[in-house]
């Protein structure tokens, strides 16, 4: 056949579907691949939308083929997948077989889906089964099934302006899976369908179908569906051909389930373990206020057992204290907890009982005393010497509790801490002994997390720092510092928040040696931001302190080597403030805005060391104020904008490298050289729109390189140079002087041994070069 003389075109299919299960949007393209007077291979592709959120894409090809103009044959076949309301993906292959007349139809279908379960944690519980914490896990399933129908034309309608029909069809389903738990589905099923055809205002090809269904099984019961369909031709071959009632039924969409059967279930009962740490929970022994000698219990209950303490009999009292075994765990009731079902895996929330507190009743004895491996997670622990206690612990677990009013810590750990504590709340603690949250001698690994220290004398106290993760922590409202830390030599600390305190939100005692010091905030603190010693290593970035009473950012000791880089300082009295030598290390990319005094302000010495692409803006005196450069410092293509006084301030230079800086629209000077310039390189500096001088020298300039800096619409001089010394052996060379409204350059006295008569300029109030 040729092109021009194909009958079948490609067409659209949009059906909405309201009443059953789910309500239903359809989307089908029909298109034919080959053709001849009696035969039809064509695609068939769908797409189905239901108001849960799930979806379904069916693509299929099929073959029908014409016997003796009477009867049509035809063979299928799809693929399907679904993505359900659970977001699970499920996949089938189908098929079907149909035979059709003008006035009658009969099909059947089949379905082989993967059959593979998959979970649903929000439809798995847990509870307590004898004395095991047990699950039965959520999951769901795909049916394998069949479906048939028979069909008959009831009536046409040759009065009606379009071709029209009523057709009406019965059958049945099967669907099942032999899982347990999945009952089958099966049951009759009815339609009627008024079709019309060839509609003038979609033209030939077209049709609008309106169709009720009805169908009964035991898992879903009645069901009452109305349908509607709207074909929407495709341009193509054959458009202008209206087919006859025989030919039509040649493009007839496939009839079969719209989608993939699925059903959902809870599995057989299982054994669980605690997700926060694998801890198996069977054997479970329960204390609550009634039982007696509640201590010889627990200690009793063993290594690697579970203990429920449960608070719907009052408040559990002790005085003697609880002592762990190896592997224990106490688990508080009335709280959830994420468990894990062991044979699938499944996740679901476990809660037994009432919230439950725990009294430590005597100021000299600790609540609980940990061991290796042990956990407690989910009480309140009030009162003791300290909440929860531990020597030279590893592997174990504190997680979700409260820890309130301890005499001395709320948590203190002794020696090497290997473990983790997380999620938890530690208020009120050490308010007589100066105290604090939670207390580590030396924290070696593990993970210290998402807890939150409040109202105590100190939030977290750590002397030393070797290893591990802290993070994501918070400290507020307490008496001193935040985070007091003596020693960080290695690990993590990062994201963790400091916050209305009365002293520092980060106090770091001794020098940081290594590690990652990142992403932590100080806001709000009495006294500095981050108040720390010194730094020889490691790095120390992407920091914030904001709105502190004190320096933002305060090194009290010296700086010999590390990397500070991508901190932020705002509203604080200093931004960085560093009060002793530097001599090495790394500073990038820094800000310092809208601080008090200095931006950034080096009151010693620096040498060896590195500044580059840091910035300071809109601070209430300098923006970068160093008291000496000496030789090996490098500062480099670092800005000063709109600070109230110097962009830059120097004491003394005496070495080092000074280049490719700018000082923008300063209350004073660009760049105020205090003291002597010594020795050293200044160049390619860039002095704008400052309110005194683009560069003013106070003192004399005994040596060094000044060249190639750039000074332009300063309200005062260009430069303003005190002196050259008599002796000196200074370059002064290639400079420029732009349009500022002094001189552009004034030199009270005496001349550079290099580089008269190389500086240039234009547009100053007088002298325009030197």
């Amino acid at each position: 056949m040729e092109e021009d003389d194909y009958l079948y075109r490609a067409y659209f299919d949009f059906t909405g579907m309201a009443g059953g299960v789910n309500d239903t949007g359809q989307g089908l393209l029909f298109v034919p691949l080959a053709q001849d007077e009696e035969s039809l291979f064509f695609a068939d592709l769908r797409g189905n939308i239901f108001d849960n959120s799930s979806a379904e894409g069916n693509f299929g090809l099929a073959y029908r083929h014409m016997i003796d103009d009477q009867w049509i044959a035809g063979a299928y076949g799809f693929y399907d997948v679904r993505r359900s309301q659970y977001d699970n993906i499920f996949k089938q292959g189908s098929f079907g077989v149909e035979l059709m007349s003008i006035e009658w139809d009969f099909r059947v279908n089949g379905y082989i889906p993967n059959l593979k379960q998959k979970r649903v944690d929000s439809l798995s519980t847990a509870y307590l089964s004898g004395n095991n914490i047990v699950m039965r896990a959520g999951e769901e399933r795909a049916y394998w099934g069949t479906d048939f129908e028979v069909g008959r034309l009831l009536k046409t309608f040759d009065n009606m302006n379009v071709d029209a029909e009523l057709r009406g069809y019965v059958g049945g389903y099967y669907f099942d899976n032999s899982a347990p738990g999945f009952k089958e589905i099966a049951g009759p099923r009815a339609r009627v369908e008024f079709r019309m055809f060839d509609l003038p205002f979609l033209g030939n090809g077209s049709r609008v179908v309106l169709a009720g269904q009805f169908q009964h099984d035991e898992v879903h019961g009645s069901q009452g569906t109305g349908l509607l369909t709207v074909r929407i031709p495709l341009p193509g071959n054959g458009d202008s051909q209206k087919l006859t009632r025989f030919q039509r039924r040649m493009v007839n969409p496939i009839v079969r389930d719209i989608d993939i059967v699925l059903n959902q279930a809870r599995a057989p009962e299982e054994h669980a373990k605690l997700q926060l740490t694998g801890q198996m929970l069977n054997d479970v022994t329960i204390i609550d206020a009634n039982t007696v000698n509640a201590e010889a219990v627990f200690n009793a209950a063993g290594s690697d057992s579970v203990v429920l303490f449960d608070g719907a009999a009052g408040t559990i009292t002790t005085g003697t204290g609880f002592v762990f075994n190896n592997g224990q765990l106490a688990l508080g009731g009335g709280k959830s907890v994420n468990i894990v079902g062991c044979t699938t895996g499944a996740v679901t929330s476990f809660s037994y009982g009432s919230e439950a507190t725990v009294i430590g009743g005597n100021a000299a004895v600790d609540v609980f005393t940990m061991a290796d491996n042990s956990s407690i997670v989910g009480l309140n622990v009030v009162g003791g010497r300290n909440g929860i206690y531990g020597n030279n612990l590893s592997g174990f677990t504190i997680a979700c509790n409260t820890v309130a009013g301890a005499f001395q810590d709320g948590v203190h750990l002794e020696g090497d801490t290997n473990g983790n504590i997380t999620d938890n709340t530690f208020y009120d603690n050490g308010l007589p002994t100066f105290n604090d949250g939670l207390e580590i001698e030396n924290f070696t690994g593990g993970t210290i997390s998402g807890n939150l220290a409040y109202d105590n004398e100190y939030g977290f106290y750590i002397q030393t720092v070797s290893g591990g993760t802290i993070s994501n922590n918070t400290a507020e409202y307490n008496s001193y510092d935040g985070f007091d830390i003596d020693e960080f030599n290695g690990g993590t600390f990062t994201e963790n928040l400091a916050q209305y305190n009365g002293e520092d939100g980060f106090y770091l005692d001794g020098d940081v040696n290594g590690g990652v010091f990142s992403n932590n905030i100080a806001r709000h603190n009495d006294n500095f931001g981050f108040n720390m010693d010194g730094m020889t290593g490691g790095t120390f970035s992407g920091n914030r302190a904001e709105d502190n009473d004190y320096a933002g950012f305060a090194f009290l000791d010296s700086v010999t080597g590390g990397t500070i880089s991508n901190n932020v300082a705002l509203r604080n009295d200093d931004g960085f403030y560093f009060d002793d030598v530097v001599t090495g290390g790394t500073f990038t990319g820094n800000i310092a805005n809208q601080n008090r005094y200095n931006g950034f302000y080096f009151s010693n010495a620096v040498s060896d060391m590195t500044f580059t692409q840091n910035s300071a803006a809109h601070n209430g005196v300098n923006g970068i104020k160093f008291d000496t450069i000496s030789s090996g410092a490098l500062i480099s293509e670092n800005t000063a904008i709109a600070n109230d006084d110097d962009g830059f301030d120097f004491t003394t230079v005496n070495g080092g490298m000074i280049v490719n800086n700018t000082a923008s629209g300063n209350l004073e000077d660009g760049f105020d050289f205090d003291d002597d310039f010594i020795s050293g390189v200044f160049s390619n500096n860039t002095s704008i729109g400052n309110a005194f001088n683009g560069f003013d020298f106070a003192n004399p300039i005994q040596g060094g390189t000044i060249s190639q800096n750039s000074a332009q619409n300063n309200s005062g001089n260009g430069f303003e140079i005190d002196v050259f010394s008599g002796a000196n052996t200074a370059t002064f060379s290639e400079n420029s002087a732009t349009n500022n409204a002094g001189s552009g350059y004034n030199v009270i006295s005496g001349t550079p041994q290099n580089g008269v008569g190389t500086n240039t300029g234009s547009g100053n109030g007088s002298d325009d070069d030197f």
